[in-house]
């Protein structure tokens, strides 16, 4: 269980700074003289920790917002990394945003009970489910409802029926889950989680990350 989500009720992302410093710095190798684009806060990783590993890594110069703080970087005069790169949001990237939530409540869900807006899954057996943190109003898109999953631990389970405004509802089945614990929608373990969301929607990676990122609160990670 992650310490940092005890006592909340709310998803929160965590954004690591390594990874960020290991991203740029490979995408500078491949473009030098680049600059870093934190317009919208950094796509909502936080402009001031990317522009901190943009620094680390030898990046000089950075886009910003109008009247946008630059911390400690000049005004760039050439292109920026790609965000996709800067982000890990590539196939050889390292994703450098997690999105954990806690589970508020876990329940019995009887073969054929019906979960969230208009009981549009219903369950095909007795079950066991775990309402979690994190709905669309935190960017949790909705059309990944019944089409993507989270994690505990290493183990994965889908989300059921419709997203709704600020929770979900997780099939956990046997899984020793209970209220507290972390379920993590996406991040660096596991890419291919985000990937499922940009299916369901048609959306990039990138702007999922973002809507996400500038919805929620967020802590800065090694």
């Amino acid at each position: 269980m992650s310490e940092s989500i005890l006592g909340t009720s709310i998803p929160r992302t965590r954004v690591s700074r390594s990874a960020l410093e290991r991203n740029i710095a490979r995408a500078a190798r491949e473009a030098p003289g680049s600059a870093i684009d934190l317009r919208r806060d950094a796509c909502g990783h936080g402009a001031r920790i990317v522009a901190d590993a943009a620094r680390d890594a030898g990046i000089t110069a950075a886009i910003v917002d109008q009247d946008g703080e630059r911390f400690g970087l000049g005004i760039a005069t050439a292109p920026a990394l790609p965000l996709e790169s800067v982000f890990g949001l590539e196939e050889r990237g390292e994703p450098a945003m997690t999105l954990a939530a806690p589970v508020l409540q876990v329940k019995t869900l009887r073969a054929g009970d019906g979960v969230s807006y208009g009981y549009r899954h219903r369950a095909e057996r007795d079950t066991r489910v775990a309402l979690v943190s994190g709905g669309y109003a935190q960017g949790v898109a909705r059309a990944i409802g019944s089409r993507a999953a989270v994690l505990f631990g290493d183990d994965e389970a889908p989300i059921i029926g419709r997203v709704a405004m600020d929770v979900c509802v997780v099939d956990i089945g046997g899984l020793d889950v209970g209220p507290r614990d972390e379920a993590r929608f996406f991040g660096a373990a596991r890419p291919d989680l985000l990937r499922a969301w940009a299916d369901a929607t048609g959306w990039t990676e990138l702007e999922l990350a973002a809507v996400v990122g500038l919805s929620v609160p967020r802590e800065e990670v090694a």
